[in-house]
């Protein structure tokens, strides 16, 4: 009797050593294929003062103006938001924010930024300070990169082909703090860019402060097909400059 007893409790104790090392192996696997590429990604310390804010068109409603986010950002951002949910599990969702209601003091935060300075204040005031250390200036109607211009392709009214940028850097505003921006020279633009970085910011050979500029074709549905890398620069952060 002992011997059967004895025999039972050691089955029960190895099934519940695999069970342990089996999910210790889960883990591990989440850990390492998902987890750590994510926040290879984004960069970020934690999501706990993480503010993602969209780009602010207005509505005449007829009584009052209605401030309301771009598509082109609502898409970029359910294009983002798996890496971000994979990478923290303390994201909170409703921090997303436009830029007309961004509280003063969420300026000093992490920040992911969708949108360009045109429609976008906070881009605009991020991308002023940090105008010295950038490769590219936005304006005239291109996105101009150490002094070459892209620009998108229109067809019959209808986009064609279009181009963004993204940059990942220290908040200028608060250098204990991380800032992620992402655009386009149009809507299709910002979400180009924002597949790009899901796609591929993970890399290992991409530093951890730099900015791109990739470009994509859009079909006529409006489907951004897979983006190309056409410019890429490391980013040395200086002492930012007040505006």
């Amino acid at each position: 009797m002992d011997t059967v007893v004895d025999a039972v409790g050691s089955q029960i104790l190895s099934a519940g050593v695999a069970a342990v090392l089996t999910g210790i192996g889960g883990l591990v696997r989440w850990l390492v294929v998902r987890r750590l590429p994510a926040r290879r990604i984004w960069r970020y310390a934690g999501a706990g003062e993480l503010s993602v804010v969209l780009d602010t068109s207005h509505i005449d409603t007829g009584r009052y103006q209605r401030p309301v986010a771009g598509l082109g950002q609502v898409r970029a951002l359910s294009v983002l938001i798996p890496s971000l949910t994979h990478a923290y599990r303390d994201l909170d969702l409703e921090k997303v924010r436009l830029s007309v209601h961004l509280p003063g003091h969420e300026m000093e935060h992490d920040l992911l930024v969708l949108g360009g300075p045109k429609n976008n204040e906070v881009a605009r005031r991020v991308l002023e300070v940090m105008a010295d250390v950038l490769p590219f200036q936005l304006g005239a109607g291109a996105i101009t990169w150490e002094g070459t211009d892209y620009t998108g392709e229109a067809t019959d009214g209808e986009v064609v082909r279009d181009c963004g940028y993204v940059v990942r850097a220290p908040n200028p505003l608060n250098p204990a703090k991380r800032v992620v921006l992402i655009g386009g020279w149009s809507t299709y633009g910002t979400v180009a860019a924002a597949r790009w970085l899901a796609e591929n910011g993970a890399g290992r050979s991409l530093t951890p402060d730099v900015a791109v500029l990739v470009e994509a074709s859009v079909l006529r549905d409006g489907h951004v097909s897979a983006p190309r890398l056409v410019r890429q620069a490391a980013l040395g952060m200086r002492a930012p400059r007040t505006v």
